[in-house]
């Protein structure tokens, strides 16, 4: 059984590979975002007039879950939160408001389509309330579509507070589910029928991220662990680009599901495998290049963050020493 908090599956993945590539574009599909808060001073955020900021109109609140999410991935360096890809860019495409919880299937087509046009290649899609029937209407099939030629990687929340059963059924082919792990090593909720093949587990309970007005507060759910493997997926479309490969999102995810070991949770007679931490990180690259310890970590940006922080390599996760 996996026996590592939430907390310290994020430690263990901050700035590893530099933090990631400016050149990687990661699009987070949930609530507004508080773009004030002080761990997003410097990052390279973009919000997208989706038509739920549409109808909301430009006074509409942040949300939460939204700020929370985005911090486990673009959180800046030296901040009260710090991301596992602070160097990457992030779209905010907001899918969820305050006076409309559900996520139509019009929405969530429009959304994802503002973020292809910006140039995503990685989407995490948040839990919450998604249209019923789970069949797709024509607009999300078209943009499923576009997803599968372009090779963008959508992560997603396995369970009936995620949309994977709904983009499967639109002919999804680089899908990715995200289960959470208590400490424990049992799952926070339950799974649909398509997790164990399509998906992996990862620790998401207890992770500090941002809160509205400035706050920083922990979080236990399944959307805490899809941000953690959104954000370790970037890293590892930045080691693609550093060894001189295409960046090749459908081959990170197979890197993800390969590299995850088979010890976690029980899911009916089969095992849902699990990342755990850093060796997991370091084995998907691994997989991808074949030469990982020629493309480890920027000593460049170590060397500012040691600089920036006062951190010695004992003070920090990221700097302790491999085995």
């Amino acid at each position: 059984m996996v026996s590592v908090s939430g907390s310290e599956f994020h430690q263990e993945l901050l700035f590893a590979f530099g933090g990631g590539d400016r050149n990687i574009i990661v699009a987070v599909l949930d609530g507004a975002v508080d773009r004030t808060h002080d761990c997003f001073v410097g990052a390279p955020l973009t919000p997208l007039d989706t038509a739920v900021m549409q109808r909301s109109g430009e006074d509409a609140p942040p949300s939460a879950q939204g700020t929370h999410l985005a911090s486990l991935i673009f959180g800046q360096p030296c901040r009260s939160v710090e991301g596992i890809a602070p160097l990457c860019r992030g779209l905010i495409a907001p899918i969820f408001s305050e006076d409309r919880p559900l996520c139509a299937q019009a929405d969530l087509a429009d959304a994802m389509t503002r973020a292809l046009d910006h140039g995503a290649q990685v989407i995490l899609i948040g839990a919450g309330s998604f249209e019923q029937p789970w069949y797709p209407d024509r607009m999300l099939a078209r943009v499923i579509t576009r997803c599968n030629a372009g090779n963008v990687l959508i992560i997603t929340i396995p369970g009936r507070h995620g949309c994977s059963t709904l983009l499967r059924s639109c002919g999804a082919a680089n899908l990715l589910s995200v289960g959470a792990l208590d400490s424990a090593g049992h799952l926070l909720e339950d799974l649909d029928d398509n997790s164990v093949e399509l998906g992996i587990a990862a620790p998401g309970e207890s992770v500090s991220g941002a809160a509205l007005e400035g706050r920083v507060v922990q979080r236990s759910n399944p959307n805490v662990a899809a941000a953690l493997v959104a954000g370790a997926a970037a890293l590892l479309l930045s080691v693609q680009r550093s060894a001189g490969l295409s960046v090749n999102p459908a081959a990170v995810a197979e890197a993800i599901r390969m590299t995850a070991t088979p010890q976690g949770t029980t899911v009916g007679s089969s095992s849902l495998a699990t990342w755990t931490g850093r060796k997991s990180l370091e084995a998907a690259a691994a997989y991808l290049t074949g030469r990982y310890e020629g493309i480890y970590a920027s000593s460049l940006f170590e060397a500012w963050y040691r600089a920036r922080a006062g951190a010695t390599r004992s003070d920090h996760a990221a700097f302790r020493p491999r085995a």
